[in-house]
């Protein structure tokens, strides 16, 4: 007797076995041994996916039950016995060979023809599952059509959220993926380390970072500035603070990063002056005292025969009355007849000898000995071989020898025009 049952695995057996099953072993007892060879009937349920086939059996073999049953099996279908036992009330599963995806651990893809459960279809494609290597459908259910079954990485994970350490599994493909399937969710300027984006790897420890920004005001001073001033009221040389430095004040908004509870970090959002700086100035005396010499002689002719432009004046100390700058130091003496200098003048008192990288060429001067002796308005026209020596300023040119030798070497001022 065949019975589909749908929905359950074992029903209750009708009344009408019960009934066939007792008139049989009266039979059985009143015939004698004519009966003995027909066998014990037994029940096997037989599952084809959600649909149950009941049939009773005396039958040996479990693919003669099944046909008993009236189902029919291709070449690729299969049997799984494991629950069947002859003679006993057992069970067969039927396995149609299907169409199937499989994926592996790698990403590589195949479509697969199969019968069978997905862990004999695992070891068919000699994989071997372990703690770090898992199946994404359960490894005891039957293969069906366009079951799609992946081999996934199971990574051991640390995850550190909210003063928790939590030891996980996760076949997730990346952080992301592990904190929604943790329901960890990351709010507002939450941040989560390594980045949400990163693929997951054995060991990998991951922080949850809980952010949140506070802003302060402060109120800080502004230091003055110092400015420099010059006045020809002071002499040189000499300084005098002529405004004092006052510092303002201003209010700075703050931002701290607070991480976990700890402030990370704080920059500054922005700065707005509440009382401005006073500057504090120093005035630089720019007055310089002329230099005269000692004495000068009294209706002393200049020895230069450069006659002194009428843009200058000399005054009565034998100075000039405006000279941009001063050089004191020693001055030779030399006569050189029919000479040229050496930016092409003639030679002549008044074109003196000078060094170039000191006192550039064309630069007007007036020359007077500390000791009073004028030599007078004088241009640098001309170098000579003191030059480098270190030991004269300028050699100032002669009309003759005597002069120079009367001359000789004396400490001068130069006054720079």
């Amino acid at each position: 007797m065949i019975t589909e049952i749908r929905g359950y695995a074992k029903a209750v057996r009708v009344s009408l076995m019960r009934v066939t099953a007792v008139i049989l072993v009266l039979a059985v007892l009143c015939a004698g041994t004519a009966f003995a060879a027909t066998g014990d009937l037994y029940v096997v349920d037989i599952y084809e996916g959600p649909q149950v086939t009941r049939v009773e059996t005396t039958e040996k073999d479990a693919y003669a039950v099944v046909r008993e049953a009236g189902i029919q099996l291709c070449e690729q279908d299969k049997l799984i016995l494991s629950d069947f036992t002859v003679g006993e009330d057992s069970r067969i599963i039927v396995c149609r060979a299907s169409h199937v995806r499989f994926v592996d651990a790698e990403g590589n893809v195949s479509d697969l023809i199969f019968a069978g459960t997905v862990s004999e279809l695992i070891a068919e494609q000699g994989i071997v599952l372990n703690d770090h290597l898992v199946s994404s459908v359960n490894v005891k259910a039957v293969v069906t059509d366009d079951l799609k079954v992946e081999i996934l990485n199971s990574y051991d994970l640390t995850i550190n959220v909210d003063g928790e350490k939590r030891l996980v599994k996760s076949t997730a493909a990346n952080v992301g993926e592990l904190l929604t399937e943790q329901e960890i969710i990351l709010d507002g300027d939450d941040e989560v380390s390594p980045s949400a984006d990163t693929p997951l790897s054995n060991n990998l420890v991951i922080d949850v970072l809980r952010v949140e920004y506070v802003f302060r005001d402060v109120e800080e001073s502004v230091r003055y500035s110092s400015k420099t001033s010059y006045s020809s009221a002071l002499e040189k040389g000499t300084t005098k603070i002529t405004q004092k430095g006052v510092n303002g004040t201003k209010t700075v908004t703050y931002r701290d990063k607070v991480v976990n509870g700890t402030v990370k970090s704080t920059t500054v959002e922005k700065e707005v002056v509440t009382k401005q700086p006073v500057d504090e100035i120093t005035t630089v005396g720019t007055y310089v005292k002329p230099v005269v010499p000692a004495r000068i002689q009294k209706n002393a002719k200049p020895i230069s025969e450069l006659a002194l432009p009428s843009k200058y004046s000399i005054g009565e100390n034998g100075a000039p009355t405006s000279y941009k700058s001063t050089i004191t130091g020693k001055a030779a003496a030399y006569c050189v007849p029919g000479g040229t200098t050496a930016t092409g003048k003639p030679v002549k008192p008044g074109y003196i000898a000078v060094d170039p990288d000191q006192i550039p060429y064309g630069t007007e001067m007036w020359i007077v000995s500390t000791d009073g002796i004028v030599y007078g308005y004088a241009i640098a026209a001309d170098t000579g071989g003191f030059v480098g020596k270190g030991k004269f300023t300028v050699d100032l040119y002669m009309n003759s020898t005597s002069q120079c030798y009367q001359w000789g070497s004396r400490d001068v001022i130069i006054y720079i025009l």
